[in-house]
């Protein structure tokens, strides 16, 4: 079996971060500092989990100038490709920073239809890797030109060669995986919320609804809420980490990079459920501390993670 993790995910991206002193709407602004880089979920996880000296292969649709750029990249950080072509051009996403107001505004760019030629080669090409590989990680929703059981055949596929599944999503995207009973399902409160039409605004209340996922084949559940606790539960056991405050200085990818973190604890670090989860949170820390996704310090994500305080219920 390959020592690579794969990160499966269809719409990459490149990041364009721009920072200003202060951001006014209807004027003229000028960027003081201006980074491009990689960003998309599956390429964050992945590029993540290269940060931390984990073998991880990005995935996606990719074309043009813009996807030239991108697998250079992700590349150069360390991370290995199997980009699937396409005629289209890779999107550019922008980060807007407005460091006086402290608010980080982002704009997105949607993923343009590959094609059905480009889908089926999407498929056939990394559904031959699954097999292959030491975990699958899933990460994003689905775009409209595919079915909402898209990730199904992969989930399929590793579980079949007992491959374990991380997978970061929601809605039916989530839910159709479930099935395959992935080791853990991660998700925000918000995304939660838009999963099953409810409003979690009480601890109980997250812990019931991600209990539900527990019940239909998640065997764990993470569930982050930004800087406020974050939640790991299975069906019969909960754990609430108390996370430190810190100075956020850009969040994007951080959702990516506690993903990222809890793959490479769990794999490489020998641990356990909870501590994979202690340094994947610790992760997602250090990686707002930094302009760039996934481009984080591993000593600092270690160094916040030992402040992290567990409370088992």
């Amino acid at each position: 079996m390959s020592d690579s993790v794969l990160s499966l995910g269809l719409t990459p991206a490149v990041q364009r971060t721009m920072v200003f002193k202060k951001f006014e709407l209807g004027e003229v602004n000028r960027a003081v500092e201006s980074y491009q880089s990689s960003a998309g979920k599956a390429v964050n996880t992945a590029t993540a989990l290269a940060t931390l000296g984990s073998t991880a292969i990005a995935t996606g649709f990719n074309g043009g100038a813009s996807g030239r750029f991108l697998e250079e990249y992700v590349k150069a950080q360390g991370a290995l490709t199997s980009f699937t072509a396409m005629d289209q051009v890779t999107r550019t996403c922008t980060t807007v920073v407005d460091t006086a107001a402290g608010v980080i505004t982002e704009l997105v760019e949607e993923g343009p239809d590959p094609g059905s030629s480009a889908v089926r080669e999407f498929a056939r090409s990394n559904g031959a890797l699954v097999a292959d590989t030491r975990l699958l990680a899933i990460s994003g929703t689905l775009p409209p030109y595919v079915k909402d059981d898209f990730y199904v055949s992969f989930a399929e596929a590793a579980t079949a060669a007992g491959v374990p599944i991380v997978i970061d999503s929601h809605r039916d995207a989530l839910l159709n995986v479930l099935t395959a009973q992935p080791l853990l399902a991660k998700l925000t409160v918000r995304e939660l919320e838009r999963t099953f039409a409810v409003t979690c605004d009480d601890d109980d209340t997250i812990l019931e609804n991600a209990r539900r996922l527990c019940k239909v084949g998640a065997q764990w559940v993470m569930v982050t809420h930004g800087g406020r606790p974050a939640l790991l539960c299975g069906v019969d056991e909960a754990v609430w980490f108390d996370l430190p405050e810190i100075k956020v200085k850009n969040p994007i990818g951080s959702g990516d990079s506690t993903t990222a973190g809890f793959i490479h604890e769990l794999l490489d670090g020998g641990g356990d459920v909870v501590t994979a989860t202690v340094f994947g949170l610790g992760c997602g820390m250090a990686n707002a501390l930094t302009w760039l996704p996934a481009q984080f310090e591993k000593g600092e994500a270690q160094r916040l993670a030992e402040l992290v305080k567990v409370r088992r219920v």
